[in-house]
Formats: structure tokens, C-alpha cells, sequence
């Protein structure tokens, strides 16, 4: 969760809480990874925050694997898979900003592209437990491949395609 998850840091008992664990055990495996410099804790009154350890060497190469299995981008790809109609999903604004490196605080939402004739009711329905489990709003959009590679594309468009763009693995090899 603090290796692949959208907050900086995170208490004991959130960390507990979104891992559905007691706050023992939470506790106990955080003093663990700790231990061996995983994590960095701090105190702030009677509470343990912790965060990952980003000056890990490998930290990096967690997070994107993190995020393409557990995290949001496999949880996406498993979700959309079961919506007929996508041809291409892609997250865009300060999620795909943060993930492709730009500074700046954790993104508080997902902006989610999808490319095709999926119904936009089904992707939100597909996207509702990931926002439940993960704590995040997602905020699907959905355009016709002919909107998407139009020559003369309209303003919003030419927006999207200017930005980073992280494409959602929606096929497996």
C-alpha cells in the first residue's frame, strides 16, 4: 500500500484498516520492514506514520510492479476486462503526471480514458469496488476510436493526446 498507493504516508491503523488486518499485526510488520529500512517511520503524537523508503535503489522498480499487478493499474485491467466494447483504456492527468515522474502531492483521483463502445455506466460499475478498495476516485471517460484518432481532433482531445498517457494492460501476453 505505501510502495504502490496514492498517500505519502499512511498511520498504523489506516495501514491496518485498508489491509484488513489487526493493528498488532500491522504494527508488528511495519517495525519489521522497518527493521531492514523498507519503510521510514515517524511519531506525531500518539500515532506511528509510515511511508516507503523511496531512497531504496529497487523502490522505483516496486512501485511500477506494484501498480501494473496489485495496484491500480492491474486492478483496471482486471475490471475492464469484463466490459465489452474497450478497445484501449489509458489513465491521463495527475495520476499518469505523478507515475511517468513529474513532481507533485499524490493524486486524490484517477482520470481513466477509455477508447471504444463501452457503455459508460458499465465502466463506472467496473470501477466501483477499485475505488472502494483503493480508496480513490476514478473518473472514467469514454470516447468512439473514431473520436480518439480523428485527423483533426477537437479540443479536448488535443488535450489528452499533449499530456502523459499510461496505457492500462488490458491484454495479457
Amino acid at each position: 500500500m505505501l510502495f504502490a498507493g496514492s498517500q505519502d504516508e499512511l498511520s498504523i491503523h489506516d495501514l491496518a484498516e485498508r489491509a484488513n488486518v489487526a493493528q498488532g499485526t500491522a504494527s508488528r510488520e511495519v517495525a519489521r520492514l522497518a527493521e531492514h529500512g523498507v519503510v521510514v517511520t515517524r511519531k506525531l503524537g500518539r500515532n506511528t506514520l509510515v511511508r516507503a523508503n523511496w531512497s531504496l535503489s529497487w523502490a522505483a522498480d516496486l512501485r511500477s510492479i506494484l501498480l501494473q499487478t496489485l495496484g491500480v493499474l492491474g486492478q483496471l485491467a482486471d475490471a475492464l476486462r469484463t466490459v465489452g466494447g474497450i478497445e484501449e483504456a489509458l489513465i491521463f492527468g495527475s495520476w499518469a503526471s505523478r507515475y511517468e515522474g513529474e513532481p507533485g502531492p499524490p493524486p486524490r483521483d484517477v482520470d481513466l480514458l477509455v477508447v471504444g463502445d463501452a457503455d459508460l455506466r458499465a465502466v463506472r460499475r467496473a470501477c466501483q469496488p477499485i475505488q472502494e478498495a483503493l480508496r480513490v476516485e476514478i473518473n472514467p471517460v469514454v470516447l468512439t476510436a473514431a473520436e480518439w484518432t480523428a485527423t483533426t481532433p477537437d479540443p479536448f482531445v488535443a488535450q489528452l493526446k499533449s499530456q502523459p498517457l499510461v496505457p492500462v494492460p488490458l491484454h495479457r501476453t
